[in-house]
């Protein structure tokens, strides 16, 4: 296989048929995403609380997956509020449905297998709310349209996405074998029909569908040493890939298979003293009329 040596995308932000879910539906991935989760849940929640989730609002979260976003919004909103997640993949339900009864937390959060460009019910809510959702949207700007419909007046859409950034600045001093692992995810997601830059997106995408300017923060995830969760969550997302990869014809850098990716990395930013840096992250919100 031949490794990926491009550092533009410039089509990827412009798919011409529907994305899937580049990342598969395995236990691998599921576990995964809960790593991802505990990464990128302070973040998350700060969108969350500065978009106004408050007790008692009744929240949809799109694209639930194993549960994450939905658990957190069910913190916030407390008892006296209600969460719906709603996921095409039957067994991450089952597997959310697990968690919210181990959580105690069925009176307050339940969810369905659907999709929000499928959605029925009149049911309007407070907040709808999705991380690293609209990613994988075919048309993101019908999709934010879609869910604004299902807010009550006053409420808010609140959406966490990432973004590819600039794939050769991902590290310092430059560690090819950082770098050139983790530029693989982005013509793969790409060649999905995924918007890698979804988060520098977001603000002219509420815009096209008609709501107001949103607030967007941005913000970036950083290891600086070998025990970084970044790291594991990096080196999992790339696992992750694997059959895609080789879909693809891509391939690790020389001297280096999937299994030992983590400990590879860890070895390489004690050594060089390095920097290793994700995909940013962003977090919009607006309210409708």
């Amino acid at each position: 296989m031949r490794p990926f040596t491009g550092t533009k995308h410039q089509e990827a932000d412009m798919p011409t048929s529907a994305s899937r879910y580049v990342l598969g539906r395995s236990e691998r991935e599921y576990m995964r995403l809960m790593v991802q989760s505990r990464l990128m849940r302070p973040w998350t929640e700060r969108y969350m609380r500065a978009a106004g989730l408050r007790p008692g609002d009744r929240v949809l979260d799109l694209g639930s997956g194993v549960g994450d976003v939905s658990l957190l919004a069910a913190s916030i909103v407390g008892p006296e509020g209600s969460v719906l997640g709603i996921e095409r993949d039957a067994d991450a339900i089952e597997t959310a449905r697990q968690r919210v009864e181990a959580e105690r937390l069925s009176e307050t959060v339940r969810f369905e297998v659907a999709d929000v460009n499928s959605l029925t019910g009149t049911e309007q809510f407070d907040a709808v709310v999705g991380r690293f959702f609209l990613v994988y949207q075919p048309d993101p700007v019908a999709t934010v349209q879609r869910a604004a419909a299902l807010l009550r007046p006053g409420g808010v859409l609140v959406l966490h996405e990432m973004d590819a950034g600039a794939v050769n600045d991902m590290s310092w001093p430059p560690c090819p074998v950082y770098n050139d692992s983790v530029s693989l995810l982005f013509p793969v997601f790409a060649a999905t029909g995924a918007h890698t830059y979804m988060g520098r997106m977001l603000a002219h995408t509420f815009l096209e569908a008609g709501l107001e300017r949103p607030a967007v923060e941005i913000d970036t995830p950083v290891a600086t040493g070998p025990d970084s969760p970044v790291l594991d969550w990096m080196a999992r997302t790339v696992q992750s890939l694997e059959p895609m990869l080789a879909a693809e014809g891509l391939s690790l850098p020389a001297g280096v298979d999937f299994d030992d990716l983590l400990p590879v990395w860890k070895r390489t930013i004690t050594e060089q003293r390095a920097q290793f840096v994700g995909p940013s992250q962003y977090g919009a919100w607006a309210r409708v009329s």
